[in-house]
């Protein structure tokens, strides 16, 4: 049975022939890129001047059912949850009790970089602008072994710069965490609080909400899918389940990446961000505040990929394409554990795309709001944009599309004695591991929630590992190091996040017997 696409709504008169014809033309190429990328539900809408001038739902909110998306269905966000956070952080500028320069540590005392200048000069700006030098999604699997917002931005004093700071571009999550604690402890109300009280509220924002349980309890949402490879090679969008032991990162990692939204409270968010501060004539945040959120702080690439010719740049939660003979683009995308989000403003046109997808990976959205500027504003389609886009993201989800042979060695060596295995073990950045035997199993316990990791003999000192509460497209190692006379020293091991996107492992130091 075909699902029903929601009826597209208009919801202000376009008198613009040419926004009508792109309009159009977005309405079909949702539903053709949708099918493409074989994601199972999407919702489009654009705004310009201040109201929504379409909105549509397309496809399903859970694969292989018939329940259409709505425009009333919510979804995940992700990382566009970012310019939220920063947006409590100018309330609180606005009011008089913080600066964008001021010092974190001003403000969260259990605040620390590993270099102590850093530390005293690393302000709520830096926090929110992605220049702090460090490793690229440093910590991303934190939240994933279970650390609250509290322990994962103490684990931050870990983090060796791989960057300059202030002057080198590298995405993060957890630095966000600090600044939602800064204005906790300076409002002495939650970031939760801080979210709906000064955004949800003012704005009508009523499908919000700041937690996995949030959405859930929504009467009308997605089901999040992540994209996995079946044996016979082909990849699905598999649903996540209510209770997947990993939901609670979207929680943990809220202020970086965990609001959820319906796609018409999405597009008001973007109509409002189109102006100068002010909701139906409450002055919301000033407009200071919110060009100083759209303003570069950090060079991100002279070329940009998205948009040719453009200088493009990190703002405050929000990343600049700047063009020479073209209004300038302010955008952001999302993409949390089962969801993906785009959001693409004009400012000096105040017009606005967003797009919602209930599959992580897929960047479909964030080609159709580039199209959609090409097609509008330059009179021109980029014929290569979607097949570039759908490469890009097949090669950063190779394990998925194009996970590496592995053959086990003719005459793999034998690994010592399990029970030489088995102990504790210890690491600055992700706390405690423990190994341990029994019936001749070894099993690992990671992180301050012990997540199961299932051993297999491999070759001498190395084993492939499962976790089943992952699911069965978790396929990691497990190495162990020793010393000259076959103590065991440590062990590095295959994440989750951070080693499916990143390539990282962690090495966990051993500290004593179980």
């Amino acid at each position: 049975m075909t699902p029903t696409i929601a009826p597209a709504t208009t919801q202000a008169t376009v008198d613009d022939a040419k926004l009508t014809e792109t309009i159009t033309w977005l309405d079909t190429a949702a539903e053709q890129q949708r099918q493409e990328w074989n994601i199972p539900g999407m919702a489009v809408a654009v705004v310009k001047d201040g109201k929504i001038v379409f909105i549509k739902g397309y496809g399903v909110k859970r694969a292989g059912t018939t329940d259409p998306v709505t425009t009333d269905t919510v979804f995940e966000i992700g990382s566009a949850s970012k310019a939220f956070t920063a947006m409590t952080v100018a309330e609180q500028v606005d009011n008089g009790k913080m600066n964008w320069t001021d010092p974190v540590v001003r403000y969260v005392p259990t605040f620390q970089m590993i270099n102590k200048n850093v530390t005293n000069e690393y302000s709520l700006t830096d926090s929110m602008s992605q220049r702090s030098g460090i490793p690229e999604q440093w910590g991303l699997d934190l939240g994933t072994l279970g650390y609250n917002r509290s322990e994962i931005v103490s684990a931050l004093r870990y983090a060796e710069p791989e960057g300059n700071f202030r002057t080198s571009y590298a995405y993060q999550n957890l630095p966000w965490l600090a600044a939602a604690a800064a204005v906790e402890n300076t409002s002495g109300k939650s970031w939760d609080e801080n979210v709906r009280e000064g955004i949800f509220d003012p704005l009508n924002l009523t499908s919000g909400s700041t937690t996995y349980a949030g959405l859930t309890s929504s009467p009308d949402h997605v089901t999040l899918h992540r994209m996995v490879r079946l044996d016979n090679g082909t990849v699905v969008a598999n649903p996540i389940e209510d209770n997947w032991t990993f939901n609670s990162w979207v929680t943990i990692m809220s202020p970086a990446g965990g609001l959820n939204l319906n796609i018409r409270d999405f597009a008001t968010w973007a109509a409002f961000q189109t102006g100068n501060g002010t909701w139906n004539g409450k002055q919301v945040v000033s407009s200071g505040s919110m060009n100083y959120m759209h303003s570069p702080t950090v060079l991100m690439s002279n070329s940009s990929g998205f948009v040719s010719g453009a200088k493009e740049s990190y703002d405050v939660g929000w990343v600049t394409e700047e063009l020479p003979d073209s209004p300038d683009i302010v955008w952001h995308n999302g993409n949390a554990l089962g969801g993906h989000a785009m959001i693409m403003l004009v400012p000096e046109e105040r017009l606005g795309v967003v797009v919602l997808e209930n599959e992580a990976g897929p960047t479909a959205g964030d080609a159709l709001a580039f199209q959609f500027y090409n097609k509008y504003f330059l009179n021109k389609e980029d014929p290569t944009l979607f097949a570039t886009y759908l490469k890009n993201m097949k090669a950063g989800y190779a394990n998925v599309f194009n996970p590496p042979a592995v053959t086990k060695p003719d005459h793999p060596a034998q690994p010592l004695a399990l029970t030489r295995y088995a102990g504790r073990y210890t690491s600055d950045e992700y706390g405690p591991a423990k190994v341990t035997q029994n019936d001749g199993n070894l099993t690992l316990f990671l992180g301050k929630t012990s997540v199961i990791v299932n051993l297999t003999p491999w070759d001498g000192n190395t084993f492939s590992s499962t976790c089943p509460a992952w699911g069965e497209d978790y396929h990691g190692w497990v190495t162990f190091g020793t010393s000259t006379d076959e103590s065991v020293t440590n062990l590095t091991t295959s994440l989750f996040l951070e080693t499916d996107l990143y390539h990282r492992n962690a090495t966990f130091i051993r500290t004593g017997s179980v």
